[in-house]
């Protein structure tokens, strides 16, 4: 089993001492961390965002397009090999799926999970995907009015749990509801928290005070939600 950090969402400052996890869970003063901004489309000021962000620990950056390049399956490879933390990041969840589908790199990434060959990790989307469904924004992408969240399904679901980012913005809530359909446990985010997994132990961080992690499930009809214990 490998290792992951799933951030529920914030700006890369914000974010700044879950990032930091990563780096000091790679067990290397200064790890190669591989961008992969796919959610994104790539979006080239994401790609600077995070150069910089991880640049401030020494940190060498590159960065995997998928979508304004076409790179052949030894480049993917090449990348995937190269690096020690595999950062994802946000946006627009489905298409993202859909994209890594297309090059395989969904079953790439599992193998380096299951390896342990590297970190890996990411913020909404990028938290989104190491579980078996999320709750999405990936509507608006797409449809922009009229749009509603909606639960994006097969993802790599290395966890069995239902991933809602961002739980403390404005309609994330929606979850809450949402959840009464599904038989498993939602895991519910806010901004500046993460899910950890270290080799099959789970926990919790956060870099803001007093944000919250919640388990959501139903049971006989009634909404059950619980906070989490943080270790920070």
């Amino acid at each position: 089993m490998g290792r992951i950090v799933a951030i529920g969402g914030g700006n890369l400052e914000t974010t700044k001492e879950l990032n930091h996890y990563m780096i000091k869970m790679s067990g290397k003063e200064k790890p190669n961390i591989l961008f992969i901004g796919t959610a994104s489309g790539d979006a080239k000021g994401y790609i600077a965002g995070i150069t910089s962000a991880f640049g401030i620990f020494g940190c060498p950056v590159k960065a995997l397009c998928l979508v304004t390049e076409q790179p052949s399956e030894t480049e993917i490879d090449e990348h995937l090999v190269w690096a020690d933390i595999i950062y994802v990041g946000g946006g627009d969840t489905a298409s993202m799926m859909q994209r890594w589908k297309n090059v395989s790199l969904d079953k790439k990434l599992l193998d380096i999970y299951k390896n342990d060959s590297a970190v890996l990790g990411g913020i909404s989307a990028g938290a989104i995907c190491w579980f078996t469904e999320g709750h999405s924004d990936s509507g608006y992408f797409t449809e922009k009015e009229d749009w509603q969240y909606i639960f994006v399904k097969n993802m790599l679901g290395i966890h069995p749990y239902i991933l809602c980012p961002h739980y403390n913005e404005e309609g994330r809530h929606s979850f809450d509801t949402m959840m009464k359909e599904k038989k498993q446990i939602g895991l519910a985010l806010e901004n500046e928290t993460a899910f950890v997994e270290e080799n099959g132990k789970i926990s919790f961080i956060r870099s803001r005070e007093h944000a919250k992690i919640y388990t959501i499930n139903y049971k006989n009809g009634n909404l059950i939600k619980k906070e989490v214990d943080f270790i920070n």
